[in-house]
Formats: structure tokens, C-alpha cells, sequence
């Protein structure tokens, strides 16, 4: 062991001198992350420099407070430098060492504030590290720092005059979709190869199709959520965002500490899909309904089946999410709100006061009715390999009509969360992907703890000219 390890050393320093200096991390952004891994593995790339890189860039870019909530520079190089250590011996701890990702400002981390984009939350530093954090750092993940989200998790939109509000990169007069906003945001500015977000109604899909990004909502459950500030616990569920699906499905893996599988090239033909005509379409954007037609023509002509059909369970699932969602959210965060509700955003404290009105058996009932909604919705989509839909009907508004008007920003959140919801209510996993449209994100559904094969799914979707 002594002499491999020695003659790996050997090797990783010679091609360390000779090529590292070559390397333009900023086109980075155009690898994959394997690719990336690929190079750190044989001393093209050190890990601590790469870091210093992503540090550097963040720490010069005015916009970066309003997208991290705290720069890990300290922990995040001395991870580095381990990282450095681990290569040079050919002892990596995965295909994920050495990358340096950034966290939603709702997880715990050791020694760090968890702020949850509000002024309400304990001010305490954590004790211990979120489930999914010491999963990703056993793996060698270097974590640059926590993002800006909206607040308490609880708007589609991405504003949060309360803490900071990450503008969109694609036009800084425009939201970036929330709550995970200040994750997509860092992705797309190229802070950093991925994200970790959270998907209570769609707060990872919406932001990452408005910044043109790749999210995955988790089947509930299936990731460990110890250490994550609760909003709705029967819904609440985390996932990453990356800039495309093997970076998804390698940090999907990583996150439930399981071992990398890789995903299958499938041809499109061999696919049958299904698009539900009633409801996902109401409302929808001119941009966003031609472009979703479009992609759907694309993957047609590439051989896939689609079907359409209107299902009623989706309008009912609809309704009752009205009652459950509201009832959880103000029953998590009831005292501390009512303690202080002049800290609050306006349209965020109403609608979570809007749970306040929910009586306790109409919450029971209606969470009975959405568990039997989902078996019955599940039989009907018995054949279909996914169902395909407009990640959101909207494109995202402009920063100042939010701000100016309450009435604009509770219908623009509640239209933009419309469709993505549908998949945490009825307890489906489900992938964004982006178009060749900015800000129209294609989202495909699929039945619980089906991810591997919807990031399958999402792969040749993704190869799709």
C-alpha cells in the first residue's frame, strides 16, 4: 500500500507541475462534475487552489451578499487543503471530493448560524451538522457557504425584502424564484458546481428553471431532514441544483450517503409519456406555453410516446393543498410569529396567519383525503414513464410590482407555485430541466422513490437537439 500510495503521490505531483497552470477554472462551469473529479484525481486540478478560485470570485462580486448569507472561507480551505492531501496519496473519498458546493441558509452546520431568511429564527449556532451536510462532507464536498432564501421557505417567488433578495442573473430586475433562491442563484453565477435547496411546493424546481438550471424534488422521506428548519413536515423534502442531470443524480447520491450509480443512456423512443391537460396550463405565459409546445415537439419527433388526458384527481389535490399546507406552516411557526409579527414581510406573515382560520379536523380530513387521492392518482398513471408539464405557468416578475403591490405578490406566488406543488402533494418525484427558452423550465413527475429512473428519463430528455 505504502508503494502505491507512493508512486500515486509521484504521479500527482509531476502532472500537477506540468499541467495544473494550464487550467482555466472559470470554463469549469462548462465540465461536468465527474469530468472535474476526473482532474483533481490526476493532479490537473488542486482542490485548494480551486477553492481559493470560487472564494476569490465570490468575495469580489458586489452581488455575493445578497446571495450568501455567510462565506466559509476558514472551514472551507482547511477542507481544501485535506482534500489537496487525500488526492496526492490516491485516497479520495469519492467522486464528489474537492468540490466546492453551497447550502441552503436552512440546514445546520457546525458552529454556523441558521438564519432561514428571517428575523425569527434562533439565534444560536448550531450544535451539529445537518444529516445531508455530514453526508457530503464525509465524501470530501467542500461547503464555500450558506445562500439567501425567502423567508421561512414560505414563497415561490424568491423576494425577501426581510434578509436579502438574489437578483436574477439573466435580468437583475427580476426575481430568481425561491425559496431556494440564493442556492440557484449561486449555481448560475458560477460561485460554485452545485447546490443543495429544499422543496416544500417547488422551492427548488422554480428557482432552478428561472435560472435555467436543473432541480430535484426527493419522494418525502427519502432524505434524512434531522438538522433542517421545518415548514411543513407531511411535505417538506431537500434536493440539489446543478447545471445538468449526472451532477443531479451524483449529488442526489451523495446527499443519502449512497454509492454513485450511474445513469443509463436510454433512446427517447423507448418512452411513453403523459400530459395532464387540466389545470397546469390555466394562466400560463404566451413564452412559456410556446416554449413548453416546442420542447414536447422535439421530444416527439426523437420517437417518444405522448399521451394527453385531464385527471380529476389533480383539481382535487389542488383544493385540499389549500387547507393542509397553510395548517402545518402556521402550526410549525405560530409563537414565533405572533411574538413578533412586525418582523415579518407582510404577504409572508398573512399567508401564514392564513393557516390560523384551518380548524383541526378539517386538517385531518383533508390530509386523509390527499393520501387516498394519491393511491388512486397513482392507478391512473399505471403505464406512463412520467408526466411531463410547465415547471411553472410564469415567468418571474419584476422586483419593484412585487414590492409596490401585496395583492401582485400573493397572486404571482401562488400561480408560480401552482404547478410544482402538485408533486409534493401527492407525494411524486420530480426533475426540472431547461428549455431553450430563459425561464421555462420542462418538469418532469414520477412515481415515489422513482429518482434513479427519472434522472434516466431526464438524461436523454436532456440530449435532445
Amino acid at each position: 500500500m505504502y508503494l502505491v500510495n507512493n508512486l500515486t503521490s509521484l504521479l500527482y505531483q509531476k502532472v500537477n507541475k506540468t499541467n495544473r497552470q494550464k487550467m482555466d477554472f472559470e470554463n469549469l462551469k462548462n465540465k461536468k462534475i465527474n469530468d472535474v473529479s476526473g482532474l483533481i484525481g490526476n493532479g490537473q486540478i488542486c482542490p485548494e487552489e480551486l477553492t481559493r478560485f470560487y472564494l476569490q470570485k465570490i468575495s469580489s462580486d458586489p452581488r455575493s451578499e445578497e446571495i450568501f448569507t455567510e462565506v466559509y472561507k476558514k472551514s472551507a480551505l482547511a477542507s481544501a487543503k485535506e482534500s489537496k492531501k487525500r488526492a496526492k496519496v490516491g485516497l479520495r473519498r469519492g467522486v464528489l471530493d474537492g468540490i466546492p458546493i453551497s447550502v441552503k441558509d436552512l440546514a445546520d452546520i457546525k458552529g454556523k448560524l441558521t438564519g432561514g431568511g428571517s428575523s425569527l429564527t434562533n439565534k444560536e449556532k448550531a450544535k451539529n451538522n445537518a444529516t445531508f451536510v455530514d453526508n457530503l462532507q464525509c465524501q470530501g464536498a467542500i461547503i464555500l457557504g450558506k445562500t439567501h432564501m425567502t423567508e421561512l421557505a414560505f414563497s415561490g417567488l424568491g423576494l425577501n425584502p426581510i434578509t436579502a433578495t438574489p437578483t436574477n442573473p439573466f435580468n437583475e430586475e427580476l426575481v430568481s424564484g425561491g425559496s431556494s433562491s440564493g442556492s440557484a442563484v449561486s449555481v448560475s453565477r458560477n460561485y460554485c458546481f452545485a447546490s443543495i435547496g429544499s422543496d416544500t411546493g417547488g422551492s427548488v424546481r422554480i428557482p432552478a428553471a428561472w435560472n435555467n438550471l436543473v432541480g430535484l424534488k426527493t419522494t418525502h422521506n427519502l432524505i434524512d431532514l434531522t438538522g433542517v428548519l421545518k415548514l411543513c413536515p407531511s411535505f417538506d423534502t431537500l434536493g440539489p441544483i446543478c447545471r445538468n442531470v449526472d451532477d443531479t443524480n451524483l449529488l442526489f447520491n451523495g446527499m443519502i450517503n449512497g454509492k454513485p450509480q450511474k445513469l443509463r443512456k436510454y433512446r427517447p423512443e423507448n418512452f411513453k409519456f403523459l400530459i395532464i391537460k387540466n389545470m397546469f396550463f390555466e394562466g400560463i405565459d404566451g413564452d412559456i406555453n410556446d416554449s413548453f409546445n416546442v420542447t414536447i415537439d422535439k421530444i416527439i419527433k426523437s420517437g417518444a410516446r405522448v399521451e394527453y388526458k385531464n385527471i380529476s384527481e389533480i383539481d382535487s389535490a389542488f383544493e385540499i393543498s389549500k387547507t393542509v399546507f397553510p395548517a402545518e406552516a402556521y402550526g410549525m411557526w405560530q409563537h414565533e410569529i405572533e411574538k413578533n409579527p412586525e418582523k415579518m414581510f407582510a404577504p409572508i406573515r398573512e399567508r401564514f396567519r392564513s393557516g390560523k382560520k384551518i380548524l383541526a379536523h378539517d386538517y385531518v380530513y383533508s390530509l386523509q383525503r390527499l393520501f387516498e387521492l394519491r393511491m388512486s392518482f397513482l392507478e391512473k398513471v399505471i403505464g406512463f414513464d412520467a408526466i411531463l408539464a410547465p415547471t411553472s405557468p410564469i415567468k418571474p416578475p419584476s422586483i419593484t410590482q412585487l414590492l409596490d403591490s401585496h395583492k401582485f405578490f400573493t397572486e404571482r406566488n401562488l400561480l408560480a407555485l401552482r404547478n410544482t406543488r402538485m408533486a409534493n402533494s401527492l407525494n411524486l418525484c420530480a426533475l426540472t430541466l431547461p428549455t431553450d427558452t430563459d425561464f421555462s423550465g420542462l418538469m418532469l413527475m414520477g412515481r415515489p422513490n422513482n429518482e434513479f429512473d427519472l434522472m434516466n428519463i431526464g438524461l436523454a430528455i436532456e440530449k435532445i437537439k
